[in-house]
Formats: C-alpha cells, sequence, structure tokens
C-alpha cells in the first residue's frame, strides 16, 4: 500500500471520529447504554433478514449482467463476492468494489475487466435510482422540510411558499446548465491534463456501463431483482421504528426520509459511513418529532445491526472463498486479466 493511499485512510478515519464524536458528545453514555435493554429484537433481526436477501438479490442480478459475456454463474458463487466485498468497504471505502471482483476471479475465473465493467453499470444504476428517490423524498415531504428550515432559520415570513419551489427549480436548473458549460470549455482548454483525462475515462465508463444493459437476456429479471433491491432497502430502514416505543408510532413516509439520509450518508468518504451515518438519520428523525437522542439511539442500532451482520456474514464468505474449489465453467470465455 502506497503512502498516498495510508495518509488518505488516515483522514477518512479522523473524519469519522470527527464525526462521532460531534454526534456523541451531548451524550450520557452509561443512560444511552441502557437504552438497549428496552429494545424489540427481533425487528432488528428482521430488518437483518431483509438485508441478506436484498444481498442476494445484488448477486442474482451481478449474474444477469455476466451472464452476456459467457459467464453462467450461480448466484450462490457471486454471493460470496458481493458479501466480501461488502465486508472490506467497512474498513476501506470504495476498495470493496474491485475486492469482490478479485474474489470472483479466484472462485470462478472471471475476467477482473469484464467484472469491474459490470459492477460500474451497477453502480449507475443505483446512482440513477437513488436520485429519483431523493427528489420523490423531497416532493412527498416538503412541506414539514420547508416547515423545518423556515422555522429553524425565521424565514417563513420572508418566502412564499409557492415561489420558494419555483426559485429552487430555477436555480438549479441554471446552476446545471452553467456547470456543464464550464466543465466542457475546462475540458476543452486542459485536453492534456491528467485529471481531464482521468474525468474522460471515466465518463466512457458510466456510458458503456450504460450501453452495456442492451446485452441482457433476462431483462424482467434484471428489473424486478433492481426494485426488490430497494424495496428491501426501504423495508430493512422502516421495520426497526417497530423496536423502539418512541418510534413505533411513525409511518411509512419515514421509511423513506431514512432511507434517503442514510444513502446519502454512506457516500460519504468515511468507513463504512462511520459519523455521517449517525448525524443524517438522527437530525432526519428529528423533523418527525423525534427526540434528537431517541433519534441517535435509533440510527446507532440500525447501523450497528447492519455493521455486525455484514462483518460476520461477510467474514464466513471470505473464509469459504479462500477454501473454496476454483469453478472451471466451460462457458466462460478464455480471457486473461
Amino acid at each position: 500500500m502506497s503512502f498516498k493511499s495510508i495518509a488518505t485512510y488516515i483522514i477518512s478515519l479522523a473524519i469519522a471520529l470527527g464525526l462521532l464524536y460531534l454526534a456523541f458528545k451531548k451524550v450520557d453514555l452509561p443512560d444511552f447504554i441502557s437504552k438497549a435493554s428496552e429494545v424489540e429484537y427481533l425487528w432488528v433481526y428482521f430488518s437483518i433478514f431483509l438485508s441478506l436477501i436484498s444481498h442476494w438479490l445484488r448477486a442474482y442480478r451481478w449474474n444477469l449482467l455476466l451472464e452476456p459475456f459467457g459467464y453462467e454463474l450461480r448466484t450462490g458463487r457471486t454471493f460470496l463476492a458481493v458479501m466480501t466485498g461488502y465486508m472490506v468497504n467497512l474498513a476501506i471505502p470504495r476498495l470493496g468494489e474491485v475486492t469482490r471482483c478479485v474474489v470472483l476471479k479466484k472462485n470462478d475465473g472471471v475476467s477482473m475487466s469484464f467484472s469491474f465493467g459490470t459492477v460500474i453499470t451497477e453502480r449507475v444504476i443505483d446512482f440513477c435510482i437513488l436520485l429519483l428517490i431523493i427528489l420523490s423524498g423531497f416532493i412527498l415531504e416538503f412541506d414539514k422540510i420547508f416547515g423545518f428550515f423556515s422555522q429553524t432559520l425565521g424565514l417563513e415570513e420572508i418566502f412564499d411558499r409557492k415561489w420558494l419551489i419555483v426559485g429552487i427549480v430555477m436555480m438549479v436548473l441554471t446552476g446545471l446548465i452553467i456547470g456543464v458549460l464550464v466543465l466542457r470549455k475546462f475540458i476543452i482548454n486542459n485536453s492534456n491534463n491528467e485529471l481531464v483525462e482521468r474525468f474522460r475515462t471515466f465518463l466512457k465508463d458510466l456510458i458503456d456501463g450504460l450501453l452495456s444493459l442492451r446485452k441482457i437476456k433476462n431483462v424482467w429479471g434484471f428489473v424486478l431483482s433492481t426494485v426488490g433491491i430497494w424495496v428491501l432497502y426501504f423495508f430493512m430502514s422502516y421495520v426497526i421504528v417497530f423496536s423502539i416505543s418512541e418510534t413505533s408510532g411513525l409511518g411509512l413516509a419515514v421509511g423513506l426520509s431514512i432511507l434517503v439520509a442514510g444513502s446519502l450518508a454512506m457516500l460519504a468518504p468515511v468507513p463504512g459511513g462511520i459519523g455521517a451515518y449517525h448525524l443524517t438519520v438522527s437530525g432526519i428523525l428529528v423533523l418527525y418529532g423525534i427526540k434528537l437522542k431517541t433519534g441517535l439511539f435509533f440510527a446507532t442500532l440500525l447501523h450497528s445491526s447492519q455493521f455486525i451482520s455484514i462483518l460476520i456474514v461477510g467474514g464466513l464468505c471470505l473464509l469459504i472463498s479462500i477454501f473454496i474449489s476454483k469453478n472451471n465453467n466451460p462457458s466462460s470465455p478464455e480471457i486473461e486479466d
């Protein structure tokens, strides 16, 4: 590992610890820990069960992306790679995507270039879906979000709600147009720049990944598994509200808000979303009348249950991957990386 990689990881870990400190600096830890005895853990176990099904569907969907390239794999084999990758992501953000490709190469002889290309395709699709979910959450819960910020910042008497929405939309569209024009000019004027070349490669990978969807044989299987993954993400986040008495009365809308907040937090450059997840999810629950301390406990319970389950299942999958015999798939193309 290079010095740059080590330095990046140390900075990432420092940010995570700093965010944790911000989240817990006013919390009475003994009282906070004692609240664990009041939890209905059946709902926590149910949440973990739903998350594992979503991971299995992700492995199945990955198979559908690999199939056009001549790889016909069992879902159980790709599940080992997916869970191992998730476990690595807990420690080092983004390294899990490479790790699961390495595992699939080792177990089933799948070309690294092909498998990583399909992972990029997955990420593009999931990112687009996440944007739609964020937009839906903002529209459905606009009154609550607007009310919270307008009261907090004293904007109620300054802005009319209707014109505020129009203003936000116009600013976003204007910003996007200006951003695209500036980026285009910058790329043209700095065509030999290493950073620009990397960005061009990134855009090419995104476009190639999306175009590769045309090769999928089982289109309905891909669509339904994608929908299933995100529906399960929603319910695995929501059902835990029933494990705590203070949140048990919250409706389905809060599940959407938790999903959005949690997904955005997991994009933060910190190991396993630590700190960022706790701050964002607890902050969102405040919008629904939940005390910050209770919201923080909820976020900790949800994050910790998923963290531990991935650590255990991912660790077992890694062990199995180490000792499993390599699958000599006769239908796989003979390509060496």
